[in-house]
């Protein structure tokens, strides 16, 4: 198998992966840790994730590498395949947050008169808590929180190892900052890329998605022919909830 870059979900640092990597046939999985910090801010675009993307990859001298993004990072997945295409010898997007005509339109409209914050996972994103005094009282916020409740459970222990990270002001905060968080949900993709019907590729959507409805696959079958759709028993974070049935999917593909 051709080395993976993956890209992560929003807020949820490449690390916590981990497990998923070593179910994964590949020998070398590479990631961006914490996309959308440092060098690369999000400034209102993933296309600016995309270039964060491409810059790795360009740092790495990668050629013919396995695209795999979730959420978000298979939008930047796809934003750079259709950018630079020969860095890439399959995109495989799971649950990628880039939906129909119809949603996109309402996204924009709704950004357009101000709502943005009150749709989607963005309301629950600004009320987030972001410190802790310990790891302890970290682990039971997160516990019950239902984002976390259907994780595996070395996923959840990889979370914790690496979605935190020592305070300046004492104990723990998110190591993926909050407020880059909200900036990447504010920035939900609203325009296609000119060259997108060339792209080809799978993509695997959870059966029970809250995010990605039954309206968002129809119009990828119809927009993106040169794409395989697959549809997966599960919800929009399955990869952290099954990642051993999902890097079995993964490698059946690859």
């Amino acid at each position: 198998m051709h080395p993976i870059q993956f890209s992560h979900a929003n807020g949820i640092p490449a690390s916590t992966y981990s497990y998923l990597f070593q179910q994964l046939n590949s020998s070398e999985v590479n990631f961006v840790e914490r996309m959308g910090h440092g060098n690369f801010p999000v400034n209102g675009s993933l296309n600016n994730l995309a270039t964060e993307l491409i810059h790795s990859l360009d740092q790495q001298k990668a050629e013919s590498v396995i695209g795999l993004g979730h959420s978000s990072g298979a939008v930047a997945t796809l934003l750079a395949a259709s950018r630079r295409p020969e860095l890439f010898s399959e995109i495989i997007l799971i649950e990628p947050a880039f939906f129909s005509n119809w949603k996109r339109a309402m996204i924009r409209m709704a950004t357009g008169l101000g709502l943005a914050d009150r749709l989607g996972p963005t309301p629950k994103a600004l009320k987030r808590r972001d410190r802790f005094p310990d790891l302890e009282t970290a682990r039971s916020y997160f516990l019950q929180r239902r984002l976390f409740q259907r994780f595996h459970p070395q996923c959840f222990e990889d979370y914790l190892t690496h979605g935190l990270k020592p305070s300046d002001h004492g104990g723990l905060e998110l190591a993926f900052s909050k407020e880059t968080e909200i900036e990447i949900f504010r920035s939900t993709q609203t325009y296609a890329p000119k060259n997108l019907r060339q792209l080809k590729g799978k993509m695997l959507f959870g059966e029970t998605s809250d995010l990605f409805w039954k309206s968002d696959v129809a119009w990828w079958k119809r927009a993106l022919p040169n794409f395989q759709l697959i549809p997966f028993p599960g919800g929009h974070l399955f990869p952290l909830e099954q990642p051993d049935k999902t890097a079995e999917l993964i490698n059946s593909l690859c």
